[in-house]
C-alpha cells in the first residue's frame, strides 16, 4: 500500500511541478528534465518503500542472551 502511495504522490508532485515551471516561462526542455528527475526519485522512494522486514520467520538474531 506504501508503494501505491508513493507513486500516487510523486505523480501530483511532477504535475504540480511541470505546470509551475511552465507558468514561470522554463522552457519546455527544462521542465521535461524536472519532470524525470522527480519521477526517477518518486520510483526509486517506492521501491525503497516497497522493502520490509521478513515475515517468513527466518529472522536472525545477533548476541541472543540465554
Amino acid at each position: 500500500m506504501r508503494i501505491v502511495l508513493y507513486i500516487i504522490g510523486a505523480l501530483i508532485l511532477l504535475g504540480a511541478a511541470c505546470f509551475a515551471a511552465t507558468l514561470v516561462g522554463i522552457p519546455p526542455l527544462w521542465v521535461g528534465i524536472i519532470g524525470a528527475v522527480i519521477l526517477g526519485v518518486g520510483i526509486m522512494g517506492a521501491a525503497n518503500a516497497g522493502k520490509g522486514t521478513r515475515t517468513d520467520g527466518n529472522s536472525t538474531v545477533i548476541n541472543k542472551i540465554d
